[in-house]
């Protein structure tokens, strides 16, 4: 053959030896570790944020959700709090997060349900712009009231309010519910009752301990041991049935005031976009611990209780629309 000197003999096996060797050594790079498939989720620390500062009934929560995940995700669950602007920081902190299931949200009912609907600001659907994860709890709101109040009912609270109007103050961030919910008694009862705005319901109760405001209508998670110390007295707690963590203090219903049927909760969010897998993964660990009787207990001992339904947007629409029916006959609005 052209090119080949006398005595070359022409191998044709040698050429496919190579292609063979290099195709070997493809499958095999192929098949190390390096171009494995990626590991599970997860394989670094979860974060979870909640829009509030320590103490509060969303911060003890979600606290005790993320130390039961890390249980059985087997990885590190991080709570950051981060409070300011009735909750919204924090929900748009992780709104703006990489959807990657490393970065939750354990939402309070304000900056869910309520604030975008007074803000001319804050403008976002938690039910669309949100993967809904589960409610990790409903937390009944406690009417709390300072020990210089002669009232230990809450047909005597009315009574003592009517006779001096103007004179009583209640906290609560703005939006919240516990601001919404002051109002709204203020409204069925005709009371006049001065709202004074708090960051978060610890800041808020610490004062109604210290005598600074005179009423607060808290979380019986955050509330229960200022309860349980006498440093406070409870008046009345939301629910169609007592808490089980005050069991001797009435309803609102029971106390006279039917219509006064306003709630607390706190759900846990992921970013829109977190992959279809992460959700379903996160989700299943989450309603696995909800269902765990020791976690039960712990969130009840703190006034936390457990949801009947995990139907999480159903809930948030009903939710927004009772919340709306309030702050609209209210009248109340931000960035006004």
């Amino acid at each position: 053959m052209p090119g080949m000197k006398p005595g070359m003999t022409w191998d044709r096996e040698e050429p496919m030896s190579a292609r063979a060797l290099i195709l070997g050594a493809a499958v095999a790079a192929f098949a190390s570790p390096a171009f494995s498939q990626p590991a599970p989720y997860p394989t670094r620390n979860i974060e979870i944020i909640v829009p509030y500062g320590p103490g509060g009934s969303t911060d003890i929560v979600g606290r005790i959700v993320a130390q039961k995940l890390q249980e059985r995700l087997g990885q590190n669950v991080v709570v950051l709090n981060r409070p300011g602007a009735s909750g919204t920081l924090g929900l748009t902190t992780a709104m703006r997060a990489a959807p990657d299931g490393y970065t939750l949200v354990n939402s309070y009912t304000a900056e869910a349900v309520i604030v975008p609907q007074i803000s001319k600001t804050h403008k976002y659907s938690v039910a669309d712009d949100f993967e809904p994860i589960a409610i990790t709890g409903l937390v009944p709101v406690v009417l709390m009231v300072s020990k210089t109040m002669k009232a230990n009912t809450l047909q005597e609270f009315i009574a003592e309010v009517r006779a001096n109007p103007g004179k009583f103050t209640f906290g609560g961030g703005y939006g919240s519910p516990p601001h919404v919910m002051g109002a709204w008694m203020n409204r069925l009862r005709g009371l006049n009752v001065q709202h004074v705005p708090y960051r978060g319901g610890a800041q808020g109760i610490n004062d109604v301990v210290g005598g600074h405001i005179d009423m607060f209508y808290g979380g019986v998670a955050a509330g229960k041991a200022a309860i349980d110390s006498g440093s406070v007295k409870a008046i009345a707690v939301t629910g169609d049935t007592r808490s089980t963590a005050l069991p001797n203090v009435p309803t609102f219903k029971e106390a006279g005031v039917p219509e006064f049927d306003l709630a607390s909760w706190t759900v846990m969010l992921a970013p829109k976009g977190t992959p279809a897998e992460i959700v379903a993964r996160i989700r299943k660990e989450t309603l696995a611990l909800l269902e765990d009787p020791k976690t039960q207990e712990a969130l009840a001992k703190q006034g936390a209780e457990k949801s009947p339904s995990q139907d999480v947007r159903s809930f948030l629409k009903k939710e927004s629309d009772a919340f709306g029916r309030a702050v609209r006959e209210l009248g109340i609005l931000m960035g006004e």
